[in-house]
């Protein structure tokens, strides 16, 4: 696997990242490179970018709560919240189609 290098880059950059790379991870299991061990990664990965998304849910609902308090942080969360069921979204997807 890779190993991530001290840098620069925020966090949430980082998390996009490593998602792309999991999903060009994902295409060699669906090309036929990967064995059944890639696919309960895949589900695996699934829960977590499952549980990643949920609790992104749950903080830009409570900053929704707290409004007008905090309005500054509406886009990071919301950023956040969207990149992580983008990435929930595209590995569901890859699971469906490689009929794991």
């Amino acid at each position: 696997m890779f190993d991530l290098v001290e840098c620069s880059v925020e966090t949430d950059e980082a998390q996009h990242w490593i998602s792309i790379i999991q999903e060009a991870e994902i295409e060699d299991y669906l090309k036929g490179n990967k064995s059944m061990e890639d696919a309960e990664a895949l589900k695996a990965q699934i829960k977590k970018l499952n549980a990643q998304a949920t609790a992104l849910k749950m903080d830009l609902h409570d900053l929704s709560e707290d409004l007008p308090t905090g309005w500054e942080k509406i886009m990071e969360v919301a950023t956040k919240a969207y990149n992580a069921y983008e990435s929930l979204d595209a590995a569901k997807k890859r699971q469906t189609a490689s009929g794991a």
